[in-house]
Protein backbone atom coordinates (compact mmCIF):
# COMPACT_ATOMS: atom_id res chain seq x y z
CA UNK A 1 0.00 0.00 0.00
CA UNK A 2 2.59 2.52 -1.02
CA UNK A 3 4.26 4.70 1.54
CA UNK A 4 2.27 3.48 4.56
CA UNK A 5 3.67 1.12 7.24
CA UNK A 6 1.70 -2.19 6.20
CA UNK A 7 0.89 -2.53 9.75
CA UNK A 8 -1.42 -0.16 8.92
CA UNK A 9 -3.28 -1.69 6.26
CA UNK A 10 -4.59 -5.57 6.21
CA UNK A 11 -4.15 -7.57 3.34
CA UNK A 12 -7.25 -6.92 2.10
CA UNK A 13 -6.75 -3.22 2.41
CA UNK A 14 -3.62 -3.51 0.97
CA UNK A 15 -5.12 -4.98 -2.02
CA UNK A 16 -7.56 -2.49 -2.18
CA UNK A 17 -5.29 0.29 -2.57
CA UNK A 18 -3.27 -1.59 -5.35
CA UNK A 19 -6.30 -1.97 -6.89
CA UNK A 20 -7.70 1.71 -6.94
CA UNK A 21 -4.19 3.33 -8.25
CA UNK A 22 -4.50 0.74 -10.93
CA UNK A 23 -7.91 1.84 -11.54
CA UNK A 24 -7.31 5.55 -11.72
CA UNK A 25 -4.26 5.36 -13.74
CA UNK A 26 -5.12 2.55 -15.79
CA UNK A 27 -2.29 3.41 -18.77
CA UNK A 28 1.07 4.40 -17.25
CA UNK A 29 4.28 3.35 -19.02
CA UNK A 30 5.50 1.68 -15.76
CA UNK A 31 3.87 -1.05 -13.97
CA UNK A 32 2.29 -0.45 -9.95
CA UNK A 33 2.70 -2.72 -7.42
CA UNK A 34 3.94 -3.04 -4.10
CA UNK A 35 5.94 -5.28 -1.70
CA UNK A 36 3.73 -8.37 -0.72
CA UNK A 37 5.89 -9.42 2.23
CA UNK A 38 3.48 -8.89 5.25
CA UNK A 39 0.57 -7.74 3.22
CA UNK A 40 0.56 -11.55 1.33
CA UNK A 41 1.62 -13.61 4.03
CA UNK A 42 -0.64 -12.91 7.05
CA UNK A 43 -3.57 -15.24 6.25
CA UNK A 44 -1.03 -17.51 5.45
CA UNK A 45 0.86 -17.28 8.53
CA UNK A 46 -2.14 -17.21 10.89
CA UNK A 47 -3.71 -20.11 9.29
CA UNK A 48 -0.17 -22.27 9.05
CA UNK A 49 0.84 -21.59 12.22
CA UNK A 50 3.69 -24.12 11.97
CA UNK A 51 1.41 -26.97 12.07
CA UNK A 52 2.18 -29.15 8.73
CA UNK A 53 -1.60 -30.77 8.83
CA UNK A 54 -2.51 -26.78 8.10
CA UNK A 55 -0.15 -26.82 5.07
CA UNK A 56 -3.05 -27.51 2.58
CA UNK A 57 -5.35 -24.43 3.65
CA UNK A 58 -2.14 -22.41 4.13
CA UNK A 59 -1.34 -22.90 0.38
CA UNK A 60 -4.75 -22.31 -0.89
CA UNK A 61 -4.52 -18.95 1.32
CA UNK A 62 -1.52 -17.55 0.15
CA UNK A 63 -2.62 -18.45 -3.74
CA UNK A 64 -5.35 -16.96 -2.95
CA UNK A 65 -3.82 -13.94 -1.77
CA UNK A 66 -1.73 -13.66 -4.69
CA UNK A 67 -4.01 -14.13 -7.20
CA UNK A 68 -6.11 -11.01 -5.48
CA UNK A 69 -2.88 -9.38 -5.72
CA UNK A 70 -1.93 -10.17 -9.56
CA UNK A 71 -6.09 -9.02 -10.19
CA UNK A 72 -5.44 -5.81 -8.24
CA UNK A 73 -1.97 -5.02 -10.35
CA UNK A 74 -4.49 -5.04 -13.15
CA UNK A 75 -6.94 -2.90 -11.45
CA UNK A 76 -9.20 -6.03 -11.72
CA UNK A 77 -9.72 -6.96 -8.18
CA UNK A 78 -13.41 -7.35 -6.61
CA UNK A 79 -13.30 -5.84 -2.94
CA UNK A 80 -13.80 -8.39 -0.29
CA UNK A 81 -13.55 -11.58 -2.72
CA UNK A 82 -10.46 -12.74 -1.29
CA UNK A 83 -10.65 -13.75 2.56
CA UNK A 84 -7.86 -12.40 5.06
CA UNK A 85 -7.22 -11.45 8.64
CA UNK A 86 -7.85 -7.95 10.00
CA UNK A 87 -5.34 -6.46 12.62
CA UNK A 88 -7.57 -8.46 15.20
CA UNK A 89 -6.19 -11.46 13.95
CA UNK A 90 -2.35 -10.39 14.85
CA UNK A 91 -0.82 -13.21 16.21
CA UNK A 92 2.65 -12.97 18.98
CA UNK A 93 6.05 -13.57 17.88
CA UNK A 94 9.36 -13.08 19.65
CA UNK A 95 9.61 -10.27 17.46
CA UNK A 96 6.40 -8.46 17.95
CA UNK A 97 2.53 -9.01 16.92
CA UNK A 98 2.70 -9.86 13.15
Amino acid sequence: SGETALDEDNEEEATNNLNAINRLYPDLPWSVSFSYGKASQKTTIVTWMGDTANDPAAQQAILARSKANGDACKGKYVKGSCASVGVDGNILQAAGAY
